[in-house]
């Protein structure tokens, strides 16, 4: 039994992406004869061109030659056509296929479907709203094009026709030509400006043609919840924060110094970090600003080069746990350190 509910939300993305798989996403019927007609309008220009340049030349060559040569030189001219054609229209397939049907191939169209048959579902197709909608674009569309064929027809039409009078055939051919172009123009930004409206408006019809409701969101929310994919990314990304060191605002422990190139700004605490920990690593003059600044903070600066170069060269920015082929000469230090500042107290005390 159908349910009741109000379907209300738009189709989330799970949803537009399995659509996508069975072949239905928005799209307009416009956008291939468009594009063909520009390509094949570009290829008919240059081919007419080009025998119409070379016509002189070649009607000699089968006055003057031998029948063979002349019937062989028609035969390989109309193949040069045929096949351009073809490589043209199997091109424009290519790109429809990318472009406008985005990489899908889906059977499922191909298949019978017995809600099809159904009377109730036969007639929503015929007088439905989406159904009307798209007749009625189709009118409009064809009421366009009939005043731009008539528009065309007038002005073009009048113009060969005074043209043809001069008796200039090569004037005749150019302006010909001319005119399939910018005729050919005209109607791809018609099919560009139809098109785009007609794109909108089937995108309407399909996004409310697909809208879901509460249950359905909550339903497949639940479903993408649970996936194992989902959960198993969830766990890794909060294992990658949990094991990320803290770098931000904290104050150093100490600091290894390469007198005055680098300083290397080393942080541990046995509560919080599970190894030593390199903050953001000093350079040149920023070095020396940082190692002031880390004077003023009471910071133990150790001067140590041949350690502080091995940090820099293996770590270059620093920002994470230290290798662990240094844990001996930082525990070394921490230890001195702790003894040093142990002893200082108990003086005071």
């Amino acid at each position: 039994m159908e349910s009741s509910e109000p379907k209300k939300y738009p189709p989330t993305e799970k949803k537009l992406r399995d659509l996508k798989k069975k072949g239905q996403f928005p799209k307009t019927e416009l956008a291939e004869p468009t594009f063909e007609l520009l390509v094949f309008a570009i290829v008919f220009i240059g081919v007419m061109y080009v025998l119409f340049e070379n016509a002189n030349y070649w009607m000699e060559e089968i006055l003057y030659s031998d029948v063979r040569v002349g019937y062989d030189l028609m035969i390989s001219l109309i193949g040069i056509v045929i096949g351009s054609l073809v490589l043209v229209k199997m091109i424009m397939a290519v790109i429809n296929w990318v472009v406008v049907n985005k990489n899908v191939i889906s059977t499922e169209a191909l298949g019978m479907k017995v809600e099809k048959l159904h009377p109730v579902t036969g007639f929503k197709n015929i007088f439905g709203i989406e159904a009307m909608s798209r007749s009625l674009r189709k009118v409009l569309e064809l009421t366009f094009l009939l005043f731009l064929l008539k528009y065309i027809s007038d002005v073009a039409g009048t113009e060969l026709h005074t043209i043809k009078e001069i008796n200039n055939r090569s004037f005749f051919i150019y302006n010909l030509l001319y005119y399939v172009l910018l005729v050919t123009l005209m109607f791809f930004v018609y099919g560009v400006s139809v098109g785009c409206v007609d794109f909108l408006v089937e995108k309407y019809h399909f996004e409310k043609k697909n809208r879901m409701t509460f249950t359905e969101m909550k339903n497949e929310m639940k479903e993408t919840e649970g996936s194992p994919e989902v959960k198993s990314e969830r766990k890794r990304l909060m294992r990658e924060v949990m094991e990320a060191p803290i770098t931000k605002g904290r104050k150093p422990t100490f600091a290894l110094a390469n007198p005055t190139h680098i300083l290397i700004p080393i942080c541990y605490e046995r509560d919080i970090d599970k190894a030593p920990v390199v903050l953001k690593i000093s350079t040149d003059s920023l070095a020396q600003e940082e190692k002031a600044r880390l004077k003023r903070m009471k910071v133990p600066i150790i001067e140590h080069k041949t350690l502080a170069r091995a940090f820099y060269h293996k770590m270059k920015h620093g920002e994470d746990f230290i290798p662990k082929e240094f844990y001996q000469e930082v525990a070394m230090i921490i230890s001195a350190l702790k003894k040093y500042q142990k002893n200082e107290k108990d003086k005071k005390n």
